[in-house]
């Protein structure tokens, strides 16, 4: 190849004016079809260089015909694509003074240089792919395999001079995709804004400092410029027409097609800036994009989303350009129970690089609409955003876990039906002046099939309706955190007829992120949630064989679990879904679960199980196997507890022999109180007393205290079990305990308890003791002595009792009559002997015993 070099040039006259009216291009032609024809043509006239000008022509191309004039300035080399080169220097017929005032100064150097060395123009080894040349055309050339390939599209001559008076065509075509559902496009762009040197020939001989749209006005003839279509001929929509020196973005296609045209003018200056290339290397990649889900045939931009059953999804920007006066659409339909909700995380608009005016009031506009343009053609505008009125955007939603607040009702839309419409307008072309948005939106269910009126999620399913269906977590958005929520509690009630069983079963359960464990209970056979925490969700199931009491069915947090089954006779079936403090990412995808029932026809199983009284006894077993499933509720009376006799053992203890198992529950427990293993032959028992005799009780509640036994039959067996109203045994207070009064307290005791069962101790009814049958587990109520004493006629007794009495009181009076009798006499003969000795010769003085002494 061979290196020419102006180093000095200043031949003849440009006029910007004469070239503007004699080299305005027009129309360039038609299609790729004529690239041939047309790669050589000379649509520009020959105004621009008057007088002395040069051309630069290679013998082995065909004929270009254009002119070099004017006072040069820079560094202006020419590379040829072939092996040579002639530059031919036409003198005009000029008088003195002419020549005086625009001397001529001409001077080329040349060298050639070997192929191997031209690393800019074919790649280091030869790397770059420059495209097929068209036959008989100057520079077109057609592009394929641009996905493994490194296609780039160079004007002639690169990096050197580009001639004058060229058309090139080149035309960027995608292979046939890998898969049928893959959509081939092709992406033009160069990063590098030293590559791209498309130089404008106007005011000043300098270049455009940056690319311009055709709409700028800039890009005309005289100037040499690059235009973009949309596909594979002229006809296709115009992405861009660019000029200057800039870098350019990514400029995409909307099909497998790409043609890029550049046109250089008859006439031209040399003037080229030193630090860049002349002309330009574009860089063509092909990839594939999977083809948007809704879009509509045969059009650009234009999409209809419709629900799939509370279906959600993301809708962007297009990657591949738009023309001007183009516009996207997004029809968002939904089902008839369904709502839009619609929310921006992204809305970025790059700001113009000119400042040309515009009749349009408005250039890019975003309109939302409320259902659609209806049948006459009005709509309920929702928003309206032009230019610079940006709508607002919900950028939080785009980091999760980083914020704790969802999107609010003044960052988002929500239709009132189940239909949306948004548009986004374009009045410049998207190739160079780029509109980035992204919309989140998703159909939110507004009512489903059994809710309760007045209730978010309840729902209510009855066997007189349907007997079986299926149903699933709600799909409402605005009731889990990403929509607002922070606790969610939904209910899901069935009831059937006495004769009817309903079974209930969770097909599938999802609890993401859930702290809760799940794990069965071999004793109760049922499944048990530990260790609730913050952020967990649970499903939870009872029944209610009466009313005001619930059983538990079992409890699922995790998905481990799932597949579970839940049966019951009773005729009412609760389940329970919850989630306390959700964050405000989570949602229907992170917690849900799905589940079927069905009502089944049974034989009814008579008898409510409900007993009260003093004492009683249950006999389970085979007798019951048909309806062994039903549990048996007692009931105590005002201010009385239950105890609960069972034959057995606890259900872990060693002993146990069987695999059965008697669970019992009290009122105001959900989870069993005791589970034990029967056995008829045991000679102990295991001991259970209602939750009331333990428990502070709620006086405020109006339910008595009672005791709910289901049994597990596994295997054949027949148990009895005994129970008791029993009462509490009252207390000495500390006072009387601190006076050590223990006998007088006991006999207190014993006089409020006077029938205490003292291996329990607790007080049982009177008419329980000593009625012949034992009732306190020691046999207490029925001890030989306690109930001898209650045997013996106690009031004959009494009256024999009191006559002894009497008798002996006489007899005892008679005894000290007589002793009294006795003692008189006595005492009546020793004072007449004391009389009879008391003379005056007897008498002595009153100094009687001082004397004597």
């Amino acid at each position: 190849m061979l290196q020419v070099t102006f180093s000095e040039f200043h031949v003849g006259h440009f006029n910007v004016a004469s070239a503007a009216e004699g080299g305005d291009m027009g129309s360039v032609g038609g299609g790729i079809a004529n690239m041939a024809g047309m790669a050589g043509g000379k649509p520009g006239g020959g105004g621009g260089c008057e007088g002395d000008h040069v051309t630069i022509e290679e013998p082995k191309l065909v004929e270009r015909g254009g002119r070099w004039c004017g006072e040069g300035s820079g560094l202006n080399v020419y590379f040829s694509e072939t092996d040579s080169v002639v530059v031919t220097l036409h003198a005009a017929a000029t008088t003195q003074g002419e020549y005086f005032d625009n001397p001529l100064r001409f001077k080329i150097k040349y060298k050639f240089l070997p192929r191997a060395r031209a690393e800019v123009r074919y790649g280091r080894g030869g790397g770059k792919y420059r495209g097929d040349e068209v036959r008989n055309s100057v520079c077109s050339r057609v592009f394929q395999g641009c996905r493994a390939r490194r296609c780039r599209l160079q004007s002639p001559n690169y990096p050197g001079l580009y001639p004058r008076n060229v058309t090139c065509y080149y035309l960027v075509k995608a292979l046939p995709p890998p898969a049928p559902d893959l959509l081939p496009l092709v992406t033009l762009s160069q990063p590098n804004d030293r590559l791209v040197h498309v130089g404008r020939q106007g005011l000043g001989g300098r270049v455009s400092p940056e690319a311009r749209l055709r709409q700028d006005g800039e890009c005309r003839a005289p100037e040499d410029f690059l235009l973009v279509y949309d596909g594979g001929s002229m006809k296709a929509p115009l992405l861009a027409r660019l000029c200057g020196t800039a870098s350019l973005p990514n400029i995409t296609s909307s099909g497998p097609e790409m043609l890029v045209v550049f046109q250089a003018a008859t006439s031209g200056r040399m003037n080229h800036l030193p630090n860049l290339v002349a002309g330009f290397e574009l860089q063509a990649h092909v990839m594939y994009m999977r083809e948007a889900a809704g879009r509509v045939a045969n059009s650009v931009c234009d999409y209809v989303l419709q629900s799939g059953g509370g279906s959600r999804g993301v809708v962007s920007s297009p990657v591949f350009a738009l023309p001007a006066n183009s516009s996207c659409a997004y029809h968002f339909e939904g089902r008839r129970d369904e709502v839009v909700w619609l929310y921006f995380t992204k809305y970025h608009r790059a700001p113009a690089t000119s400042n040309r005016p515009s009749h349009s009031p408005c250039l890019n506009r975003l309109a939302i609409y409320d259902g659609g343009p209806n049948a006459d053609g009005a709509a309920h505008l929702m928003g309206d955003f032009c230019d610079d009125q940006l709508p607002p955007t919900c950028v939080r939603a785009r980091q999760r876990g980083l914020v704790s607040q969802p999107c609010g009702d003044d960052e988002s839309f929500l239709s009132s039906g189940p239909s949306m419409l948004v548009t986004q307008s374009f009045t410049d072309s998207t190739a160079l002046l780029p509109l980035r948005y992204v919309i989140h939106y998703e159909f939110v269910s507004a009512g489903e099939a059994g809710r309760q009126a007045g209730t978010d999620c309840d729902h209510t399913f009855s066997s007189d309706r349907r007997r079986n269906g299926h149903f699933r977590s709600p799909q409402n958005v605005f009731l889990y955190g990403r929509g607002g929520k922070a606790s969610l509690s939904c209910r899901y009630s069935f009831t059937q007829r006495p004769d009817e069983v309903v079974t209930v079963r969770v097909t599938s359960l999802g609890f993401r992120g859930n702290l809760c464990k799940t794990v069965h209970n071999s004793q109760s056979e049922l499944f048990e949630c530990i260790a609730r925490l913050p952020g967990s969700a649970v499903l939870e199931a009872w029944e209610e064989p009466w009313p005001l009491t619930r059983l538990p069915l079992g409890c699922l947090c995790d998905a481990s679990a799932a597949p579970a089954t839940f049966r019951s006779h009773a005729p009412r079936v609760q389940l329970r879904f919850a989630i306390k403090d959700m964050s405000w990412a989570q949602d229907f995808s992170d917690f849900f679960f799905e589940a079927e029932y069905e009502f089944e026809s049974v034989a009814a199983c008579g008898g409510a199980h409900v007993l009260n009284g003093s004492t009683g006894a249950i006999e389970v077993g085979d007798s019951d196997a048909a309806c062994h499933q039903l549990p048996w509720k007692i009931v105590a009376r005002e201010a009385s507890h239950l105890y609960l006799h069972v034959p057995g053992y606890h259900a872990a203890s060693q002993r146990c022999v069987t695999h059965n198992r008697v669970v019992v529950y009290g009122s105001q427990t959900v989870r069993p109180i005791k589970a034990v293993c029967p056995d008829a032959s045991a000679t102990h028992g295991v001991h259970v007393f209602s939750s009331g005799w333990t428990a502070v009780l709620d006086y405020g509640e109006p339910r008595p205290d009672s005791l709910i036994i289901r049994y597990l039959a596994r295997e054949p067996a027949t148990y009895r079990l005994t129970w008791l109203e029993v009462r509490r045994e009252p207390r000495p207070s500390a006072l009387e305990s601190h006076k050590g009064g223990h006998g007088r307290g006991r006999q207190a005791s014993a006089a409020s308890c006077p029938h205490l069962c003292p291996q329990i101790d607790a007080c049982i009814s009177s008419d329980l003791w000593c009625d012949g049958a034992r009732h306190c587990p020691s046999g207490a109520d029925e001890t030989s002595s306690t109930c001898l004493y209650l045997s013996v006629p106690w009031l004959y007794v009494g009256v024999a009792s009191a006559g002894l009495g009497v008798v002996l009181v006489a007899l005892i009076a008679a005894l000290v009559s007589v002793r009294v009798y006795r003692r008189g006499k006595v005492k009546r003969k020793k004072k007449k002997e004391a009389q009879r000795l008391m003379t005056r010769e007897v008498i002595l003085p009153l100094n009687f015993h001082k004397d004597i002494y």
